[in-house]
């Protein structure tokens, strides 16, 4: 029951009595600190930052490979059949991210790295297979 009442933030005091017992319980409060807002931004180390894919550079080794490369944009222009803003549409909703986000296919045999690659390859090869299966990709 103690517990209980040092939990509670709105009582202080509380009195309990059992037949001619009395048990008073004043619960001591302390003032805590207030969190004090700081409006000066603190940078972050290298590397530890957001980048969207647009002003994203590759660090070294991490480049995908050029048969990687390769590999995506062929399955991309035969997906997208030449119009890749509908293939950056559907890798940014299969991906569940904005389509800032994703690096444009112009781009990726400078810029691509493993990870783009390795979650590009895996979207563009499900959507390739529904496609092959159904008239066109992403439902269309």
């Amino acid at each position: 029951m103690i517990a209980v009442v040092n939990d509670m933030a709105e009582i202080e005091k509380i009195e309990i009595e059992i037949g001619e017992a009395k048990l008073t319980i004043v619960k001591k409060t302390t003032q805590k600190p207030l969190a004090v807002e700081s409006t000066t931004p603190t940078p972050l180390a290298p590397g530890q930052g957001f980048e969207s894919a647009q002003s994203f550079s590759p660090r070294e080794g991490s480049s995908a490979t050029p048969g990687q490369v390769k590999f995506a944009l062929d399955l991309a222009n035969k997906i997208g059949g030449g119009n890749m803003t509908n293939v950056v549409n559907g890798l940014a909703h299969a991906l569940e991210t904005v389509e800032t986000e994703i690096l444009h296919p112009d781009r990726w045999a400078t810029e691509m790295t493993r990870d783009h690659a390795s979650e590009y390859i895996d979207v563009l090869e499900t959507q390739y297979k529904k496609m092959k299966k159904q008239r066109g990709a992403w439902g269309e």
